[in-house]
């Protein structure tokens, strides 16, 4: 536990100023005690030697024959006896004291058993009156609590008290208000490492070192205030930024959790796939890796995402970023313009193949009509030069889809009601739907595009055979629209044999087809009537359960 400073200051000053004090005080009483001890025994002294003079002034008076010696010791017995304390032993041995007589044994101070202690001091004074061989005694006991020691010392002792008390009380006002601003100071120290505001010190206004240190301090404060808010506004400029842009960051902490920006949580919370993937990634293979592309499935949609790493300098904890984009409409966009110049191409291509199959076409038939009417033919003959003309009239309408699928087609677009279109198309198609156990359902929005009529129902009719025809056992045809933003899209949707991605990649390519009986053009077309008509087509299939296509054109108004 800390002591306070406070309690530093007080106990020092405490210590400077009562030592003093005290050993004064006992200066005083130790030299009171020794000039009382002197006293006493003097006096004491006095008294032996006075008792010693009338001895022999008796015995003078003895040895004149003014008295008798029995006489003279009665009278030096008489003055011994109202001597309080004193002890006299006659040449015989025998101890006495104011008339008594005592055993020497039970006198601890003639027995050399006297014990001195550190405020206790024992002496006994002696006296031999050599006249009659006796030997004086007086013991004497000092100490510092008897006597008339107090007495004598009390107004000293009551002045080193009250000099005392003053000097506490003195001490620790100065420690009070030495360790005040010193407290005021560490408080605010505190506040601030705690990240409290605060105004300032509560300091008076000093002129020495502590003010100059609560000054300081102040500007101090005031100087990391300032640089702290441009901070701030810095940090929350590139937060703005960083959760600004639609691009995914994810900042790897080795040994901590990963940083995500706004864009990549969004994104992450729409692909739990996606979530997946970039949990599982670690410094290790972030620096294996620069840049990649996935793709995966998300609620039936292949989906790619741009995906680039980086490690970040040197530091106690290695650290990579990670950017990572949504590119999924940017890969359709860069598939359809690769699939209409691959159509376009095939489209030339084919045109001139079909010029110069259908002329020498033409006069095979032409020849094949004339020597069936002129020729006398069996009837076996007459069946081959009919299925002959069959296959030549299939051959020819090959050449004319092929040659409708290379050249531009006219648009006349006009404002259409989408669900007028579908409904008709559904009554049209009802019959065929029957016998196919095919199920067709209408879902009306009320929408409208701008488009051409011809070119809608051809694409519409195209699309519905194509689902029923994927459909061997019966299902459901759904058809349907919404409205987004500025454009509409129609949903053609069947619970069919569904495509696998390799199929998909390829349906709209000339000639490509799964039917035995299809020539691959149809799709082919369609998209061709789509693109032609300012519009988009985009299709989505599962293996097993079904195919959707969607086709989209802009809203109902006529373009400026």
């Amino acid at each position: 536990m800390r002591h306070s400073i406070e309690r530093k200051i007080l106990v020092p000053f405490l210590i400077i100023v009562l030592i003093p004090i005290f050993i004064i005080g006992a200066v005083s009483m130790w030299s009171s005690y020794q000039s009382e001890k002197q006293l006493k025994q003097a006096t004491v002294q006095e008294h032996l030697t006075s008792l010693d003079r009338y001895a022999t002034k008796l015995e003078n008076r003895v040895n004149s024959g003014m008295i008798s010696e029995e006489e003279a010791k009665s009278l030096i017995k008489m003055m011994i006896n109202e001597t309080k304390g004193l002890y006299v032993e006659e040449a015989d041995g025998t101890l006495s004291t104011e008339g008594e007589v005592v055993q020497a044994s039970e006198l601890d101070w003639y027995n050399g058993e006297a014990k001195t202690s550190i405020f206790t001091e024992r002496t006994v004074l002696t006296k031999q009156i050599e006249q009659w061989g006796w030997t004086l005694y007086h013991p004497m006991t000092f100490s510092f609590y008897s006597g008339s020691l107090p007495n004598i010392q009390k107004y000293t002792l009551l002045i080193s008290i009250f000099t005392g008390v003053i000097a506490v009380q003195f001490t620790i006002i100065l420690s009070y208000h030495l360790s005040k601003p010193i407290k005021n100071l560490a408080a605010f120290c505190k506040k601030i490492a705690l990240g409290e505001r605060t105004n300032g010190v509560d300091i008076d206004n000093r002129k020495d070192e502590i003010g100059v240190l609560s000054s300081s301090l102040k500007d101090m404060v005031e100087t990391l205030d300032e640089r702290n808010a441009q901070i701030d506004k810095i940090k929350k400029l590139n937060e703005t930024i960083l959760n600004s842009v639609h691009v995914g960051m994810v900042l790897v902490i080795e040994g901590a959790d990963s940083v995500y920006n706004e864009a990549a949580q969004t994104m992450m919370n729409e692909d739990p796939l996606l979530k997946e993937r970039l949990g599982k990634l670690t410094i290790h293979e972030t620096k294996r890796r620069s840049e990649e592309i996935w793709d995966h499935k998300r609620k039936e949609e292949k989906v790619f995402y741009a995906v680039s790493y980086k490690v970040l300098g040197t530091s106690e904890k290695q650290r990579s970023i990670i950017t990572f984009e949504d590119i999924t409409h940017r890969r359709k966009l860069e598939q359809r313009v690769e699939r209409m110049s691959r159509l376009a191409s095939l489209g030339e291509m084919a045109s001139g193949i079909a010029h110069e199959i259908r002329n020498p076409l033409a006069g095979i038939k032409t020849t094949t009509e004339l020597l069936t009417r002129r020729l006398e033919l069996t009837k076996d003959q007459l069946i081959l030069t009919e299925n002959m003309l069959l296959d030549i009239d299939r051959v020819n309408k090959i050449i004319t889809n092929i040659l409708q699928f290379s050249r531009p087609m006219e648009t006349n677009p006009s404002l259409l009601k989408v669900d007028d279109t579908l409904h008709s198309l559904v009554l049209l198609m009802k019959t065929i739907a029957d016998d196919k156990k095919v199920v067709l359902h209408h879902i009306e929005n009320n929408t409208e595009i701008f488009v051409d009529r011809d070119h809608l129902r051809q694409i519409l009719l195209n699309l519905i055979l194509n689902g029923m025809n994927a459909m061997p056992d019966g299902g459901e045809l759904i058809l349907s629209s919404f409205q987004r933003d500025d454009d509409v899209t129609i949903l053609i949707s069947d619970t069919g044999v569904g495509m696998e991605d390799a199929v998909m990649e390829k349906i709209f390519d000339p000639f490509y087809t799964t039917r035995a009986e299809g020539t691959g053009l149809g799709l082919s077309i369609v998209h061709q009537l789509v693109v032609q008509n300012n519009g988009e087509i985009d299709v989505n299939s599962i293996k097993g359960k079904g195919t959707e296509f969607s086709i989209t054109f802009p809203i109902g108004r006529e373009e400026k």
